[in-house]
């Protein structure tokens, strides 16, 4: 597999970051401990990055202490409980401590890893850094962790309407998807991180979704055989996000790190694209232009929805918009009086 490709790689990586904490122990550096969570573990992918900022933070007088953790909710509860100072959790998770930028997640929002740069470089920004901070947490780095395609086992599948009647595994974590799954004429099949994609290639739900990592790493070609496929245009743009308490950290350190991570981001994507060109391309199902306009609103349809019961921040799906708009002028959102 790809990850184990670049084991080697990954660990030399790791220990040159650890040799330069080593080498800056003389100096006075402001302790800095960090929940990171690691779906794959230590030495993967995660990993490395991790470690290259480890070794960055040396370069603003800050030593990030790494204690690494594979369950994603532990790793929030010992944000809450002071146990940390920072942690990396995905962007649903980041909501309950900053509604804005857990709002990037959104369906359809971010179309493509170009606009997804752009986003993050505007965040990036010391104009924004007022909407980054809510209460003692503020969001100190967001980076990428790929477009989040469906896979299914029916190819005829061209858009979001053809998804009704249709089975998908939501994870118990995310009671969000759920409604989003019903709304658009599915049936929701609860499913945990560790069994959604056994689900699906055993045929118990004919839907999941995932980044192009998983599709060697969980077999998902299993499950699309023998008339499946993967619908070429991303429903979301996953993305985790560095959270802190701002009162444990050093001044100036929020804006440098933020920074640090939008500076990375053709870093960051460059392995997600790896694994996305690795898929054959007759798993790929593409989305026929004259499709494109229906999927574009039953996106809307769920974003607009999600902002009015208080789920998704008006201010960031303005942002996004203008950013689609800026991009893509002609989209009908741009010229629309009903527009995010």
């Amino acid at each position: 597999m790809k990850i184990l490709s670049k084991t080697k790689k990954v660990l030399a990586g790791v220990a040159a970051s650890l040799a330069m904490v080593g080498a800056a122990q003389a100096v006075d550096l402001k302790p800095v401990k960090m929940c990171a969570f690691m779906l794959m573990g230590e030495g993967g992918p995660e990993h490395q990055l991790l470690a290259d900022y480890q070794a960055a933070a040396l370069n603003w007088g800050v030593k990030i202490e790494l204690k690494s953790y594979m369950n994603e909710n532990i790793v929030v509860e010992e944000l809450k409980a002071g146990v940390c100072d920072i942690a990396n959790m995905t962007d649903m998770q980041a909501r309950n401590f900053n509604k804005f930028t857990g709002t990037l997640g959104s369906p359809g929002a971010i179309p493509t890893y170009d606009h997804l740069k752009m986003v993050l470089q505007t965040l990036a920004k010391p104009s924004a850094a007022k909407y980054m901070k809510q209460g003692d947490f503020e969001v100190v780095g967001i980076q990428t962790g790929g477009a989040v395609f469906l896979y299914t086992n029916d190819r005829n599948i061209q858009s979001m309407s053809d998804l009704a009647g249709k089975k998908m595994g939501i994870l118990e974590s995310m009671p969000e998807m759920r409604q989003i799954v019903s709304d658009m004429g599915m049936t929701p099949v609860s499913s945990t991180v560790t069994n959604i994609f056994q689900k699906f290639n055993n045929g118990v739900i004919d839907v999941t979704g995932g980044p192009a990592i998983v599709y060697d790493m969980m077999e998902l070609y299993k499950g699309m055989e023998p008339n499946g496929g993967i619908l070429e245009a991303p429903l979301v743009q996953a993305n985790y996000q560095f959270v802190g308490r701002s009162s444990k950290l050093p001044e100036g350190f929020a804006q440098k790190s933020r920074e640090y991570f939008a500076g990375n981001f053709d870093t960051s994507v460059e392995f997600i694209r790896e694994a996305e060109l690795k898929i054959p391309k007759k798993w790929w199902i593409p989305i026929p232009k004259e499709r494109e306009p229906e999927l574009h609103a039953q996106t809307l349809k769920v974003r607009l929805a999600f902002r009015d019961q208080g789920v998704y921040d008006p201010k960031m799906l303005t942002l996004l918009r203008k950013i689609r708009c800026k991009k893509e002028p002609t989209r009908a959102e741009c010229t629309s009086k009903n527009a995010e």
